[in-house]
C-alpha cells in the first residue's frame, strides 16, 4: 500500500514512521511546503529501516516501507493508495490551552481549501484528515473536493483510546477488555456512547459525577501532554498509532466491527451539512455504510449539541 502523507511536521512525520516500520511495511510519500524539512524526516526514517544491517536490528522483517518526499500538488498524490491530511498552520497563543483545537480553524480552512483543489484532479480513493479542527476540515475538504462523502475520514479514535485508559484504570482491568466507542465532535463536544459501553462484556455502570469526570480527563489529556511536554510538541504518539491503525485497517478492506470517525453526515442521526464521529463499516477507500446505533436521551442531545456548534463555525 502507498500513503501520502501531507504535511511533514509532529504529527506527520510521527504518523510516517509508525507507517513504514509498522508491521503492514506501508510505503510513505512526504508532503510539504518545508521541502528540507520532509527531505530530513524522510532521510531519517529511511535510515531507521536500516538497523536489519546488525545482529540486533530486526533481520526477520521481510521489509519496511519505503519513505520519500515529493513537493506539494496533485502529481503528489496520484499514485497513492490512500491520502493522510496531517498539515496545520503552526500553533499560536491559545492554542495549547483547552480548546485550542479552534485557534486553527480560519488557517487550516485556507489550507483544506487548497488541498480541495488538488484532489478535484483526482479520482476518488480513501481521505483521513488529522488537520485539527478535524470535524470542520474534513467537512471542508468534501465539499472542495466534489468527491463522493464516503471517502471522507476524520480522524477522532485518541478520544477513545484515552477513555479506555480511564475506564481501565477505574475498572482495574485491562484496555483490551474496555469498549466505550466515542461519538460527537473530536473537541469539546465529544460524546462518549456510555449506553454501548462495556468492561469485559459487561455493561459499564457510571454515575453522573463519574461520567463527567471521564469527560474532563480526555478533554484535559492532549493538553496536559503539551503542558509537558511544550508548545511545540503534541500527543503525537496515540495519534499516529490511531491513524496507523486505520490505514492498516483499509489496506485490508476494513475491519468487522464498525469504527467510530467523523464523516460527513446526510440525515444519519438527525444531522446533515455537518462531520460528525458516528460508527462506520471502513472499506479499502473511505466507508460503505453508517450504522445508526439507538442512543440514549443524554447521548442524542450532546450529539445535536455536537453538530451545532460545529455547523455554527462553519457558516460564520
Amino acid at each position: 500500500m502507498h500513503v501520502a502523507v501531507v504535511g511533514s511536521g509532529t504529527i506527520g512525520s510521527t504518523v510516517a514512521y509508525d507507517l513504514a516500520t509498522g508491521p503492514d511495511a506501508i510505503d510513505v510519500t512526504l508532503i510539504d511546503t518545508d521541502g528540507d524539512a520532509a527531505y530530513g524526516h524522510a532521510t531519517d526514517l529511511r535510515h531507521a529501516t536500516r538497523h536489519v544491517s546488525h545482529p540486533t536490528g530486526t533481520a526477520s522483517r521481510d521489509r519496511y516501507g519505503t519513505v520519500e518526499t515529493a513537493p506539494p500538488g496533485p502529481d503528489a498524490l496520484s499514485d497513492a493508495d490512500c491520502i493522510v491530511a496531517t498539515a496545520s498552520a503552526p500553533r499560536t497563543a491559545g492554542g495549547a490551552e483547552r480548546g485550542g483545537r479552534m485557534t486553527f480553524l480560519e488557517r487550516n480552512l485556507s489550507i483544506a481549501e487548497e488541498i480541495g483543489g488538488w484532489l478535484r484532479e483526482l479520482e476518488p480513493r480513501a481521505l483521513l484528515t488529522v488537520t485539527n479542527p478535524v470535524d470542520r476540515i474534513t467537512h471542508r475538504l468534501w465539499a472542495e473536493s466534489g468527491w463522493p462523502r464516503e471517502h471522507l475520514l476524520g480522524y477522532s479514535l485518541s478520544e477513545t483510546a484515552r477513555m479506555a485508559d480511564w475506564i481501565a484504570d477505574r475498572e482495574g482491568v485491562s484496555p483490551a477488555d474496555v469498549a466505550c466507542p466515542m461519538l460527537g465532535e473530536h473537541g469539546e463536544h465529544l460524546v462518549p456512547a456510555i449506553s454501548r459501553a462495556t468492561v469485559d462484556g459487561r455493561p459499564l455502570s457510571l454515575t453522573e459525577g463519574e461520567r463527567e469526570a471521564a469527560l474532563d480527563f480526555v478533554r484535559e489529556a492532549p493538553y496536559d501532554v503539551i503542558a509537558h511536554r511544550g508548545p511545540e510538541d503534541s500527543s503525537r504518539w496515540v495519534t499516529a498509532r490511531g491513524v496507523a491503525g486505520i490505514v492498516e485497517a483499509l489496506s485490508s478492506d476494513g475491519v468487522d466491527e464498525p469504527v467510530c470517525l467523523s464523516v460527513p453526515l446526510d440525515g444519519e442521526y438527525g444531522q446533515q451539512g455537518v462531520s460528525l464521529s458516528v460508527p462506520v463499516t471502513l472499506s479499502s477507500d473511505g466507508w460503505s455504510e453508517i450504522h445508526e446505533w439507538e442512543l440514549s436521551t443524554w447521548e442524542r442531545e450532546r450529539m445535536a449539541a455536537a453538530a451545532g456548534a460545529v455547523r455554527s463555525s462553519l457558516e460564520r
